[in-house]
């Protein structure tokens, strides 16, 4: 049976090159949290809370540093190497802290050797995300897995906090990074036959490291002139400065006022991950909502409640349910901010508010851990947990007035986000990107009998059916008919060849327009959407007998 007819998951074991880049990123995953909880509990064993905040921003202000160089990194020496040498460097770093951990070495030296696997371990994602195409010989091989990376980035932000956990209760820090030293070296192994499987792009002025410098330098000025954004961006910082200082509670909790022990941390942190995964399907509630600024503040009072409640009654059943809520709060501040973010940033500007606010926001988790040992300090831990659960509040209650101003004047295009949603491709895509996509489509009226695109064109557009009906011809002959709540024109887009067939108009109707670009960035951006592309594309693409071209 040939691999297009299979399911994705046999698809995807059907071919040993896909086997391994999913294997290897299931590995990384579960590298990629345990470590950090473990560095938390052990500078709470050296140094208590202010030594686990201190190494909590040592860690994170690098990475917010070395983060903008991946894509030119990528770029510049193709997506396979980069993946494989990141894989061989957080395998050595990871190592090496596991050593010093283990041999007892001064903890400055584990400190500084968990900052290097911390600033090896944010190239991942993305050279993951350029190589999936690369690697892929067919569209049901992609959608397999872009559908597995999905679940494997999910479920890896619950298990891998909890594994760490277990290890933890057995033996010390420095286990958990043998242990993920040991999966990254399982997963460089694995992708080593890939390793020119995907080309360098020719470098450009962008894909150099000015490049990623100008692009953040040019974010921080776009967010100086535009209030809006301004505005959103605070609030998102806001919610990452709570974030931190919840990665030093938790510690100072599990092993300090609890005494579960440092598994307990691990498992604390996996109850917040599920807490944030609920969050992320709740937050599909916000898709077309006109205000978003009453949901920010209802997420934000919820997580404050739950600080609160935990700071008058500090139990282990309660400090699970906290978790819980707490990641539901921190999802639904990302989702809604995000959004918001979306909707008041002018398109040309966009990519470097995010830019700017992606590296504003490592500081921000970095700056929320040391903050925490001060506050205990000075209140105590049921000050500190008060103080955690009012950042957000705080925040937005005061800039409320020019939030609401913000979120009042944002246009927001219901009636295109509804058809959206309503077409098959995107609806598993984010909220924000979905608005980010309603913003920027056209409204495009045909008459009955006029010709939206024909055999054999460039593909420039993606539409979806707003109103009325049209025909699908290939070669001559009608092959599909189409109405309200369909979509079209994707196998250009994603195959980069001609249209496959002529479709033309059988009512007056009215089409909604997406640029190839946007369409194209909305998939990149979201694997589960990428895959219902790639599943519809390849239904309707015709086979070689019929010759290469789209609906």
């Amino acid at each position: 049976m040939e691999v297009a007819q299979l399911s994705p998951l046999r698809a995807l074991a059907a071919n040993p090159v896909l086997r391994r880049e999913a294997g290897a990123l299931g590995l990384y995953r579960m590298a990629e949290f345990g470590p950090w909880v473990a560095m938390l509990v052990y500078a709470y064993s050296e140094g208590g809370a202010t030594a686990t905040g201190v190494v909590s921003l040592a860690l994170l202000i690098p990475t917010a540093i070395v983060a903008p160089f991946a894509g030119p990194l990528i770029d510049r020496f193709g997506a396979s190497h980069v993946l494989l040498g990141a894989y061989v460097a957080q395998a050595l770093s990871m190592g090496a802290t596991a050593a010093s951990l283990l041999a007892g070495a001064p903890p400055v030296v584990s400190y500084a050797l968990g900052a290097l696997t911390a600033m090896a371990l944010v190239v991942t994602h993305p050279a993951h995300a350029v190589v999936s195409p690369g690697i892929a010989r067919t569209t049901e091989q992609l959608v397999a897995l872009n559908a597995v990376t999905g679940w494997i980035l999910s479920i890896g932000l619950v298990l891998a906090p909890a594994c760490a956990g277990l290890i933890l209760a057995v033996a010390t820090p420095g286990a958990v990074y043998a242990a993920g030293a040991t999966c990254v070296v399982v997963a460089a192994l694995l992708v080593v036959p890939l390793r020119d499987l995907v080309r360098p792009l020719v470098r450009d002025e962008e894909a150099s490291a000015a490049g990623a410098f100008r692009q953040l330098d040019e974010g921080a000025r776009a967010l100086a002139q535009a209030s809006a954004p301004r505005e959103v961006v605070v609030v998102l910082a806001a919610t990452f400065l709570m974030v931190g200082a919840f990665d030093v509670l938790v510690v100072v909790l599990a092993v300090g006022s609890l005494g579960i022990g440092d598994s307990g941390a691990g498992y604390l942190t996996a109850a917040h991950g599920a807490g944030a995964v609920v969050g992320a399907v709740t937050s599909l509630a916000l898709v077309g909502r006109s205000r978003i600024v009453p949901v920010m503040l209802g997420a934000a009072v919820l997580g404050a409640a739950a600080f609160i409640v935990l700071g008058f009654a500090i139990t282990v059943g309660v400090a699970f349910a906290v978790a819980v809520v707490t990641g539901i709060s921190r999802s639904l501040l990302e989702v809604s901010g995000q959004t918001l973010l979306q909707r008041v940033t002018s398109t040309e500007i966009l990519a470097r508010v995010f830019s700017f606010k992606e590296g504003l926001a490592m500081a921000a988790w970095g700056v929320g851990s040391v903050s925490v040992p001060i506050v205990i300090g000075i209140a105590g831990l049921k000050g500190a947990l008060i103080f955690t659960g009012a950042i957000v509040p705080m925040v937005v209650l005061v800039r409320l007035r020019p939030l609401l101003a913000v979120d009042a004047a944002a246009v927001i295009p219901a009636v295109t986000i509804a058809l959206l949603r309503s077409v098959g491709i995107f609806r598993a895509l984010p909220v924000p990107a979905l608005e980010g996509v309603a913003h920027g489509a056209i409204d495009v009226a045909v008459p009955a009998g006029g010709t939206v695109f024909r055999q054999g064109d460039v593909g420039d557009r993606y539409f979806a059916i707003a109103d009325g009906s049209v025909e699908v011809v290939r070669n001559g002959i009608r092959v599909n008919t189409l109405e309200r709540g369909d979509g079209f024109g994707e196998i250009a887009l994603l195959h980069d060849v001609p249209r496959t067939a002529t479709v033309s108009a059988m009512t007056d109707g009215r089409l909604i327009a997406i640029e190839r670009d946007a369409f194209l960035v909305a998939l990149t951006g979201h694997a589960p959407t990428r895959a219902r592309a790639e599943k519809v594309a390849e239904e309707r693409r015709p086979t070689t007998a019929q010759s290469l071209v789209d609906r």
